[in-house]
């Protein structure tokens, strides 16, 4: 009986001795199994970035991130299991909500990246100032020396990639800053969202911006910043991922500025005054709400306006049904001082780049880069002459990048999102028609999202998926890559003669030997501290770069 009770207490004592070191209801913390989702995360982000260079940093960087979110969640779940097993439920609870509202109330989504990063900020910072309303009263401006190396451009940069449309400017007026002290800062002021650039002829430097509800073409003294004009009316484009305000860059001619917004309204301004010409809504033309015009070019509407002899042209795109004698979509030419509709030509819908005007089997012509073609036009009729696939879609795979000449009857163009590049080569069969074919494309090279291809003879350059190349024009092949720690993601670029003017998409600004050879810096600026799409505007020795809220002139050196 003895043995029986001494037997039966055992259990009971060691069971006690049990909870007093090891209680079962206390769960140990999942420390391995937190390990092992952390470890698999981390490989998972590293295979994927470690591959956006020859892949897709967009693709990349949006599947990293559905991997850190599930990877998140699943450490979150994995924790408050273990809360909920040790009687902490509420407390967990609680603070997962706090954490969450504590997000909400600090910080703010500011759009994506062009690589699909999203941009977070503290929600109370005052990182885009208050503009003015209107412009100074020229009564009241201050006088400048019109003699002034800062108040007149030494050359005029009119339209849209410079005066050439290429993206290049074969003479160089400035020296090639070492320092930052060698640049000398004009001003920097506040401006409405948008992507648009400047243009600039005397000392006149024209853009468009957003300023609340109101889609505004502006005309800035080009000496000190000062708000000359402003046409202003009421329109808003806004997208979550593409942001807010106009796109396309005014262009200048015969002492006129003719601009197109966003939401279809191209207007025509007396340079001096800013008195209107001419106005034009496009979308009336085409027979289409904004809703419509909104599917169809999701991104906002950026065909900068083409000057051909007497005519405006611009990509007119819509949905396949089109206003009562509206016989083409692709592109619509406008009298450049009537703006009265004298054609319209092509059968595909519009994309986001702009118009251009090349000779190619010996015809000049009209090329347009469209949603899925590019097309060659005759300039009097808008007829069309040839077509080359190229396929996109406007909501989606989008095709932005301007076709660029590249030597005798040929032209260069490029697309983001995975897509590549190509060397066109137009020519005349027997018959005289033209024929369209690709001398060499390739998945590898001047995948430019945003961005152009700059043609320097046998050598082109280009900001590539984010990462600056040099690439043989004839057979597409690498010459060098920025390196991975400078990349200057989806920003702009503009040659200037033998440098490159590198706007990164975190808005510095650098300065770079356009040398076939090796990829190599002279400068970098702290211009801007936010992100610019924007294309930098080289007028002789002026310097304009700006993003959605803030701009900048620099006078830079001068040439001996």
């Amino acid at each position: 009986m003895t043995e029986t009770n001494l037997s039966s207490e055992d259990p009971g004592s060691s069971m006690a001795g049990s909870n007093l070191l090891d209680p079962p209801h206390r769960a140990r913390f999942p420390f391995i199994t937190i390990a092992i989702v952390v470890l698999t995360l981390t490989a998972t982000v590293f295979v994927l970035q470690s591959q956006a260079p020859y892949w897709d940093h967009q693709n990349a960087n949006l599947l990293s991130m559905l991997a850190c979110l599930v990877g998140t969640a699943s450490v979150w779940f994995i924790i408050g299991r273990h809360q909920f097993s040790v009687s902490r439920g509420r407390r967990f609870v609680g603070l997962t909500i706090a954490a969450l509202l504590s997000l909400v109330v600090l910080v703010r989504f500011d759009g994506f990246s062009g690589e699909m990063v999203p941009q977070l900020k503290y929600r109370f910072s005052r990182d885009k100032q208050p503009l003015g309303v209107a412009p100074v009263d020229r009564q009241q401006l201050e006088p400048v020396d019109l003699g002034a190396p800062e108040s007149v451009a030494l050359r005029d940069s009119v339209q849209f990639l410079g005066n050439d449309r290429d993206g290049t400017i074969s003479r160089r007026e400035f020296a090639v800053p070492q320092s930052a002290s060698d640049l000398r800062e004009l001003w920097r002021i506040a401006i409405g969202e948008g992507w648009s650039s400047f243009s600039v002829s005397g000392d006149r430097a024209v853009t468009m911006e957003q300023r609340g509800e109101n889609e505004c073409l502006t005309c800035y003294r080009l000496a000190d910043g000062k708000l000359l004009w402003i046409d202003s009316h009421r329109a808003r484009h806004e997208n979550a991922m593409g942001g807010i305000g106009p796109r396309a860059t005014p262009t200048i001619t015969g002492g006129k500025v003719i601009a197109q917004g966003a939401t279809g309204r191209v207007t025509c301004r007396e340079l001096e005054t800013g008195n209107e010409i001419w106005t034009v809504d496009l979308l009336k033309i085409a027979g289409w709400d904004q809703t419509q015009s909104e599917v169809a070019a999701t991104w906002g509407r950026a065909s900068s306006p083409l000057i051909a002899g007497d005519l405006c042209v611009v990509a007119l795109g819509g949905p396949s049904t089109l206003a009562p004698g509206i016989n083409g979509r692709s592109l619509i030419a406008l009298n450049v001082d009537t703006g009265e509709t004298v054609w319209t030509a092509g059968d595909d819908q519009l994309s986001y780049a702009s118009p251009t005007i090349m000779t190619l089997a010996g015809v000049e012509q009209i090329v347009s880069v469209n949603e899925s073609t590019i097309t060659g036009h005759e300039i009097p009729t808008g007829e069309q002459l040839w077509t080359f696939p190229w396929p996109g879609q406007s909501n989606g795979g989008a095709n932005c990048t301007q076709a660029i000449p590249a030597g005798e009857n040929r032209f260069l163009i490029g697309k983001g999102y995975s897509g590549g590049s190509a060397l066109v080569s137009v020519d005349k069969s027997a018959s005289g028609e033209l024929n369209a074919s690709a001398i060499w494309t390739s998945s590898r090279v001047l995948k430019t999202k945003f961005t152009h291809s700059l043609v320097n003879n046998d050598v082109v350059y280009a900001l590539s998926d984010g990462t600056m190349q040099a690439v043989s024009v004839d057979d597409g092949e690498i010459l060098w890559r920025q390196p991975r720690l400078s990349r200057s993601g989806h920003g702009q670029a503009l040659l200037v003669e033998d440098v490159l003017v590198l706007q990164n998409e975190a808005g510095t600004v650098v300065f770079v030997a356009a040398d076939p050879t090796e990829y190599r810096e002279h400068l970098t600026i702290d211009a801007l501290s936010d992100r610019t799409w924007n294309i930098p505007t080289i007028a002789g020795r002026h310097l304009i770069v700006r993003n959605d809220h803030e701009a900048v002139c620099y006078l830079l050196p001068p040439r001996e």
